[in-house]
């Protein structure tokens, strides 16, 4: 009597191993872009904060209804708002093409509207990338 495992055997538990890698490698690759678009968006909302901030000690430059005031990320990292140096894309992939490594931090402005209520703002973000 021999022990082993004969070919049909062999080439069905292949043919099932690939059945299983072909419906969990798009489920994972969506829940990792998924998760890569939260950050983002995270992202984002810390830069706004970092605006709101801003704008709350320095009360005296808020807009009035006739102006907007732009703040570049740069100068949130230098006043200390925003604490990373460098803050990373967190969509960005790695790639050898120069554009593709502009997008590799963010970069940008928040632009702060005057709305018709005394005390009522609004944070737009112009982030690039």
């Amino acid at each position: 009597m021999k022990k082993g495992f004969t070919l049909v055997e062999l080439l069905a538990v292949i043919v099932i191993l690939g059945l299983i890698t072909s419906i969990t490698v798009p489920i994972i690759t969506g829940a990792i872009n998924d998760s890569k678009a939260k950050a983002y968006e995270e992202q984002i909302k810390l830069i706004i904060d970092a605006g709101r901030n801003y704008m709350s000690n320095h009360a005296n430059e808020l807009p009035n209804s006739s102006s907007n005031k732009i703040i570049s990320i740069e100068t949130l990292k230098i006043e200390g708002y925003l604490t990373n140096k460098d803050i990373k894309n967190p969509i960005y992939e790695s790639s050898s093409t120069d554009e593709k490594k502009k997008c590799q931090y963010l970069d940008g402005s928040i632009i702060i509207t005057y709305q018709n209520n005394k005390y009522n703002y609004t944070y737009e973000n112009k982030v690039a990338c």
